[in-house]
């Protein structure tokens, strides 16, 4: 089940900023203070999801965690969940069981997620940056990947991709010119370029424009339950758009 990435940045409760305009401003204090703080605006914790997910799981509706306890099973090993796949005939909400095994050595962004989902063979939580940035950070069977991106029009632009292994301890928040990112948006379509790098677009019509190209993946992607699959798009956008 996913949710619209566009609705979701329009109507997703604002969370607290990574880093804020007072952080841009020249510090006031010894230079050596100055680069530890900056240091530490420049990159994100990586946290467990067991340890993460009682944290945040309020900011999901489409989740839930049962209030059970069995027998033999470390709940901070096996993180037990369901999630929301519809509503009954009689308008009962229709739930499926997920288990995360291993959730005390699955990796998380340490920080306030608006969004996440789960897919047979991981999840995608997404991040509000503030500033415009965003980062849709996938969860997978070898670690982490990070992808972020610009919000441009409501739509999440990816622009630079950071994978992470289950040993690392934090990542590096990555920038990029948002103009640059609209201006590429405007240029014309290369659509024998787009086919090479994703076959699927053979069969679609009226792409002229990057951004007719970028719309129609961003689209064609909030139907996919396949994390691999979502990476794949996000990293057609990212090439598309050099």
């Amino acid at each position: 089940m996913s949710e619209n990435l566009a609705q979701m940045v329009r109507e997703g409760t604002p969370q607290e900023a990574v880093f804020s305009e007072q952080d841009l401003d020249i510090p006031d204090q010894p230079q050596e203070v100055a680069a530890q703080e900056e240091d530490r605006a420049s990159t994100i914790e990586i946290a467990s999801l067991a340890d993460w997910f009682d944290r945040n799981v309020e900011n999901f509706p489409n989740i839930k965690k049962p209030n059970v306890s069995l027998q033999g099973v470390d709940a901070s090993k096996q993180l037990i969940v369901t999630l929301l796949i519809g509503t009954s005939e009689d308008g009962q909400e229709e739930r499926k069981l997920m288990v995360f095994d291993s959730a005390d050595q699955t990796p998380v962004l340490n920080i306030p997620a608006m969004d996440m989902q789960i897919y047979n063979n991981g999840f995608r939580i997404i991040y509000d940056l503030g500033l415009g940035i965003f980062v849709k950070s996938y969860g997978i069977r070898t670690g982490l990947v990070s992808v972020f991106c610009h919000d441009v029009d409501d739509m999440l632009i990816p622009f630079s991709v950071v994978r992470s292994k289950k040993k690392d301890t934090e990542i590096e928040i990555q920038s990029a010119d948002v103009d640059i990112t609209r201006q590429h948006l405007s240029n014309q379509l290369d659509f024998e370029a787009l086919q090479l790098r994703y076959k699927q677009s053979a069969k679609a019509e009226g792409l002229t424009t990057n951004l007719d190209a970028v719309s129609w993946l961003l689209e064609r992607q909030s139907d996919i339950s396949d994390v691999n699959h979502h990476l794949q798009i996000d990293n057609v956008i990212i090439d598309t758009l050099r």
